[in-house]
């Protein structure tokens, strides 16, 4: 893919094109550098020369000194020095993916050198997906966006008594949750309480419904999962059943703490309105006629709504945790508002659509759902560069990016380490494979961003090889730009 305006130059190069050893290359190299230094004394000394001429009788300024001499080794040096780097780490890019399978691509940016292998071969990228349907929610919907979920009701309460049925109706809120449900993980999470809607009807005065609770999810499709999904995704609860109107993820049980079993909602609205319900109970609303699920009738008064958090702090979570629910959701939300329609498929054709009018090359790329689970998904190195680098979605994205050491997927890897805190990427796995994209912060103070997805054919399998093998990769970024300390040297 070809950079973008204001592109910095830097060096483009395949594993192919790193240095071969040779006699003549180390002949030449070895007297370079003093030709290059010969000809910088001489430009200096003639330099020196016409100062001295140019400031006879003007009045003195004081003894001004360079903190590094025109005459100076280090300052003579310290081109040759990045530009050894560079090649460096050219050099050890290529010697790292020559370990990995066949079907690896690996591109490197650092600024300075551009470093690509299969770069524009699109490869299966497992949940590194989720940075393709991050940005291209976040382009479309914008930052702020944030889902509304909505209490109505056929008619106004009189005198706080709702006569027929109590309307909640979801708006596609991927995070809408108990509090209780949230603080099952190890790691705080972003979500929308539902229990502050539950608050907001009983503050707008509504102390008895004569009817139902009743959920509406009509705002997508009700298929709960994708049909490109094997059957095992299902019961592993990968995700919950997927809704426009579901809360807890869709779980109906679930453990008080740490890992376990969960119980998927056959129904999610109607399980969303039966939660809803017992928060009312709490909060002194009584409700005469249970809890169901079915649409609402429009134009209904609106008694009260609960708005998420921001778009950018929803799609960061998904990129940090791997939400699943969150990614497929935020596909439905783009085919309803791009394509018209909440389904896979429309959601499917809108993140493509997005992408492609915002300027990126898409040729080659396969968007199936949101999450990477299918495997029939297929993205590029370059694009996934691309996507990192978006200037108007890269810091919303960077910002979600699970952090080495500290938070996400990448919590628990690499602690001890010096990459703890200074690798923000999105991980990704199948069985066939294992991808990680970011950006790594040098020991230099600059920043380097990457991608990297590797696959293997069925029936073989990512092995723990290959995926320890990222942290070499990180290592050699996180190092550059590796290159002598030229304040050994004489001025």
């Amino acid at each position: 893919m070809a950079p973008g305006p204001g592109a910095r130059p830097h060096l483009v190069t395949d594993s192919a094109d790193a240095p071969r050893a040779g006699g003549w290359r180390r002949r030449i190299l070895a007297v370079l550098p003093v030709l290059v230094l010969g000809a910088l004394i001489a430009a200096s000394l003639v330099m020196v020369e016409r100062l001295d001429e140019d400031r006879v009788g003007e009045p003195a300024l004081g003894d001004v000194r360079p903190t590094v001499p025109l005459l100076s080794v280090r300052r003579d040096l310290a081109p040759l020095a990045d530009e050894a780097a560079e090649r460096r780490l050219v050099t050890r890019l290529g010697e790292f993916v020559g370990g990995l399978p066949p079907d690896t691509c690996l591109s490197v940016d650092a600024g300075d050198v551009r470093f690509d292998h299969r770069a524009d071969d699109p490869q299966v990228p497992a949940s590194a997906t989720k940075i393709l349907t991050g940005v291209a929610a976040l382009i479309a919907l914008g930052g702020d966006h944030r889902y509304t979920t909505t209490v109505s009701t056929p008619t106004p309460p009189v005198d706080g008594v709702v006569a027929g049925d109590l309307h909640l109706i979801g708006g596609g809120d991927p995070i809408l949750a108990q509090a209780e449900y949230a603080a099952r993980y190890r790691r705080p999470q972003r979500f929308s309480d539902l229990r502050a809607l539950a608050e907001a009807v009983a503050a707008a005065g509504v102390v008895r419904v004569e009817g139902a609770v009743v959920g509406d999810e009509s705002r997508y499709d009700t298929e709960r999962y994708h049909p490109a999904w094997p059957p095992r995704f299902i019961t592993q609860d990968q995700t919950g059943p997927l809704s426009a109107l579901i809360v807890n993820d869709g779980f109906a049980e679930w453990p008080a703490t740490g890992a376990g079993p969960v119980e998927p909602a056959p129904d999610p609205a109607a399980h969303a309105a039966e939660v809803f319900r017992l928060l009312l109970e709490e909060r002194g609303v009584t409700v005469g006629a249970g809890s169901r699920s079915g649409p609402a009738p429009a134009g209904a008064p609106v008694v009260a709504e609960h708005r998420s958090p921001p778009l950018r702090d929803v799609v960061g979570q998904m990129l940090s945790e791997s939400d699943n629910a969150t990614a497929e959701l935020l596909v439905k939300e783009l085919g309803l508002q791009v394509g018209g329609a909440g389904t896979f498929a429309a959601g499917a054709a809108a993140v493509t659509r997005v992408l492609a009018e915002a300027g990126f090359d898409v040729a080659g790329t396969a968007v199936v759902d949101g999450s990477g689970l299918a495997s029939a998904n297929a993205l590029d190195c370059e694009l996934l560069m691309a996507l990192l680098e978006h200037p108007p979605t890269a810091d919303a994205v960077r910002e979600g990016l699970a952090v080495a050491g500290e938070s996400g997927t990448l919590a628990e890897r690499w602690q001890d380490t010096a990459l703890a805190g200074r690798v923000r990427a999105k991980t990704g796995t199948l069985n066939q494979v294992t991808a990680l994209a970011g950006v790594a912060a040098t020991d230099a103070g600059g920043e380097v961003t990457f991608a990297l997805v590797v696959n293997v054919p069925e029936p073989e399998r990512i092995q723990l090889e290959t995926i320890a093998a990222q942290q070499r990769l990180a290592e050699l970024l996180v190092a550059h730009p590796d290159r002598p300390d030229l304040s050994a040297f004489a001025p």
